[in-house]
């Protein structure tokens, strides 16, 4: 019972984070209450079950019948999953935080391209409740600071979430996965149709510290 509780809870949380990349900062988090895009009808509690909603109503809106992007299902499954890794001791409190990090800034980042820099102080913030900030944070927090006022090729919030990612990571992880996400970026870069446009590094990277996590 607890075991479900958790993933629940979890799922939640990824329900949560949908609204907040689905509303910030065009929009106020709290108000208006959820409502489906297309139709505006508020949502029920019925609606709103994690997961189980989704099921039942096919992904679809029960007023309109208009289609959810599959994405949300998908976050609130992955965030319960998240969860339940925590609560086994799968993984640690502040690597739970990371990857819930990396999930929401992963979808800022492939779909404009953009760094919530207010998601990333509170999630960053949290993480000194389990570790101290260390050498390589700070040091990608000075490249970070470099590339706001010069052209470099990675954008400050690569090097912001690099930051991130050091707290949980020592000198020789980073290296590999700096070298596994330069590899899956140039891969994604060259088979993919538009080549004069710059691509989102952020879910490389995230995607290379779940690689590193499960090979640790």
């Amino acid at each position: 019972m607890k075991t479900i509780l958790i993933f629940f809870l979890g799922a939640s949380l990824g329900s949560f984070l949908g609204l907040v990349f689905d509303r910030f900062p065009e929009k106020s988090i709290l108000f208006p209450r959820s409502h489906c895009n297309h139709c505006k009808k508020i949502l029920t509690v019925r609606d709103l079950i994690p997961i189980f909603s989704q099921l039942i109503n096919g992904s679809c809106c029960r007023f309109c019948h208009a289609k959810f992007p599959l994405w949300y299902a998908g976050l609130e499954l992955t965030s319960g999953l998240v969860a339940l890794a925590c609560y086994t001791d799968v993984i640690s409190p502040a690597q739970t935080i990371l990857i819930y990090l990396g999930l929401i800034l992963t979808l800022y980042d492939l779909k404009e391209q953009a760094y919530p820099l207010c998601i990333w102080l509170i999630g960053s913030s949290l993480l000194f409740f389990f570790h101290p900030i260390n050498q390589i944070s700070l040091f990608f927090l000075f490249l970070a600071l470099l590339a706001t006022f010069l052209p470099l090729k990675i954008g400050n919030g690569d090097f912001l979430f690099l930051a991130s990612l050091a707290f949980t990571l020592d000198f020789y992880q980073l290296l590999y996965l700096l070298q596994l996400a330069s590899l899956l970026g140039l891969t994604y870069y060259f088979i993919g149709k538009n080549k004069h446009k710059s691509i989102a590094f952020v879910p490389f990277l995230f995607l290379a510290y779940l690689v590193v996590l499960w090979l640790s």
